[in-house]
């Protein structure tokens, strides 16, 4: 397992800077002897001028051909700024393939910091820079503390190798281990022969956990649709507290509205991201890394070293805020219960909502932190699942105040099922007031892996048994506007995302028999599923939450339906699974006539005095 250790545990990041146009080495495929006597191959970048220069060094696993321009905005331009760029393929990849396997990648960082320090076009001072893979590269580098190394700058990424990287909840995150064997990595045979936490996972988390081995100053920058969130906050509070004494006020984090990159349009530092745009957020992170390079290469009067520490965006609002502490978590919460009609209310809820989960038609995966080439990347909506019958969502009313969150937002469900496995998938998501259902985060567990994730902890579900789970979601900082609903929608799978349980109860991750399985949530007051939202939200109270019931039934219906309700319907729409409204009625109707439509599931809408109620149905 050694030498998994020193693998990347991240994938590559799009550029930033896109144009036609290509920046030309001043000196091209040089080879750089490391110390076991094998070569790296490097590209580099000279401005002109007399020199020396101070060096900025990247390290890619990714081909540093793939560099027609400089990263942090200089594009070809590179006359227009001091530093000199060193570009360097990491041992074994592209122009170093030929490289065997010999140092580990941080030594290899040490060996190239020491061969741009005897060149006469260097200065004194060397800078690191980076996303993902070339994040981890940066730290395994600084962890061989050379004496030129004067500060990095780390995007979407971490040092730590960990169980729940691979695993969420139990659940192998199939489509981020298929993207990391495509670009040549090779974990499938290791990762899935460690399919449960055990002393080899603990060994690797142990040994890869090194807050203390920073000495010197750092600007981590992460994104709130990165996968790496939960991992680089730990750090971030680590490394404040553990790092050396010397350089533990200089370390910052930058978190921004931003994807982790790498397959698709977006990027860190990008205005647009999935479905939603942030204007005020793109180019900050180039704006702040030149600062930080500026102050700390090049002795600059800018005022860096008063930069609040740390520095993230508020979603939702879109606003940018400043901490000196070490998190931004929340210190208190509030408990919210799910209930019948796909309502979430202060108080306990009643009765239960069930589905049927069927492995061999499930749930798509739309959006989110993923890291593939096949799935979208970011906040985009979620609607398109409410038509379907193996999803339910449940909702506040709506808020008549801003609900802000800042933690892991965690669902404590109550379930039975009648098949001995099965997952349950999460999607936090923000109803807006023109029906979008913006996905915020997600997550899932195994149900197997209740209690723990060890193989002692596994234990199977048997039918007519009431469970219960705890899902957590990553860390978020989200403001729910004045207007708009909080809401979670609940399935058995999220594909392929995440590896789909064949609900068998048989060995992971082997080809079998798919059993459907019927899953019941039950919300009443002896099994209170609920919602912990970490954040002060004191206006979340009984009276806030209340809304007036609104049943339909019978569900699933053959002829007609009816609704229950108190509140005055002013329209109604039935819409199918490919969002044609395929029914539109005006007026106070109780009872709709369901004869003409197809078999299927369908998503109502119910527009009442008081606001939009979305439930689904299931025709016959």
């Amino acid at each position: 397992m050694k030498n998994l250790f020193l693998l990347p545990l991240l994938v590559a990041f799009a550029l930033s800077n896109r144009t036609n146009a290509q920046i030309v080495e001043t000196y091209d495929n040089v080879q750089i002897q490391m110390r076991d006597g094998e070569f790296l191959e490097a590209d580099v970048y000279l401005p002109s001028g007399p020199g020396p220069f101070e060096v900025i060094l990247i390290q890619t696993p990714y081909n540093k051909e793939a560099f027609t321009q400089l990263p942090m905005g200089v594009g070809t331009n590179i006359d227009g700024q001091p530093f000199a760029w060193v570009i360097v393929d990491w041992r074994g990849f592209y122009g170093s393939s030929g490289a065997a396997s010999g140092s580990t990648r941080g030594q290899d960082g040490y060996d190239v910091c020491e061969w741009i320090t005897q060149q006469s076009w260097h200065a004194d001072r060397i800078g690191t820079w980076g996303p993902s893979a070339l994040g981890k590269v940066q730290y395994d580098t600084a962890f061989e503390h050379h004496p030129n190394h004067t500060c990095a700058v780390p995007l979407v990424s971490h040092p730590q190798f960990t169980y729940d990287d691979y695993f969420f909840g139990g659940v192998l995150e199939v489509s981020k281990l298929q993207q990391l064997d495509a670009l040549g990595y090779g974990l499938s045979p290791i990762v899935l022969s460690n399919v449960y936490y055990s002393n080899t996972w603990q060994y690797a988390e142990n040994t890869t956990w090194t807050p203390n081995l920073i000495e010197i100053p750092t600007l981590q920058i992460g994104g709130w649709y990165d996968h790496n969130v939960d991992k680089m906050l730990e750090w971030y509070q680590a490394v404040r507290s553990n790092a050396a004494v010397a350089v533990q006020d200089q370390q910052w984090l930058l978190f921004g509205p931003w994807v982790h990159g790498g397959t698709g349009a977006a990027y860190v530092g990008s205005s647009n991201q999935g479905e939603l745009s942030y204007p005020n957020a793109a180019g900050v992170c180039d704006v702040m890394a030149w600062d930080f390079f500026n102050y700390y290469l090049l002795d600059a009067v800018n005022n860096w070293q008063n930069t609040t520490p740390i520095t993230y965006y508020e979603t939702g609002i879109n606003q940018w805020n400043t901490s000196t502490a070490s998190t931004i978590g929340g210190s208190t919460n509030n408990v919210l219960y799910l209930d019948q009609n796909e309502t979430i209310r202060s108080t306990y809820g009643a009765g239960s909502t069930s589905f049927v989960c069927d492995p061999n038609n499930p749930s798509p995966t739309i959006g989110g932190p993923t890291l593939a080439v096949g799935l979208q990347q970011g906040p985009y909506d979620q609607v398109s699942l409410l038509t379907r019958s193996d999803v339910k969502s449940f909702a506040t009313p709506t808020l008549s105040q801003d609900l802000h969150v800042s933690g892991a937002v965690s669902l404590h469900v109550y379930f039975e099922s009648d098949q001995p496995d099965g997952d349950i998938a999460i999607r936090l998501v923000d109803e807006y007031p023109d029906g979008r259902n913006m996905l915020i985060n997600d997550g899932i567990r195994r149900m197997r892996f209740r209690t723990g994730y060890t193989q002692n902890d596994e234990t199977f579900v048997s039918p007519g048994t009431v469970y219960d789970m705890v899902i957590t979601l990553p860390f978020t900082d989200y403001t729910w506007l004045s207007g708009h609903k909080l809401k979670v929608l609940v399935s058995g799978n999220s594909d392929n995302r995440w590896d789909v349980n064949l609900q068998n109860g048989g060995t992971m991750y082997q080809a079998g028999t798919a059993n459907t399985a019927n899953i019941t949530i039950l919300h009443d007051q002896t099994y209170p599923s609920s919602i912990t939202l970490p954040g002060s939200n004191d206006f979340l109270s009984v009276s806030n939450l209340d809304q007036p019931a609104l049943d339909i039934y019978p569900n699933p219906a053959s002829d007609k339906i009816i609704i229950e309700t108190n509140e005055t319907i002013e329209y109604i729409r039935i819409i199918d699974l490919s969002g044609n409204h395929v029914r539109e009625l005006s007026g106070n109707h109780k009872e709709i006539n369901l004869s003409s439509l197809a078999s299927g599931s369908y998503l109502i809408e119910v527009v009442t005095v008081n606001g939009l109620i979305r439930k689904s149905i299931v025709k016959q």
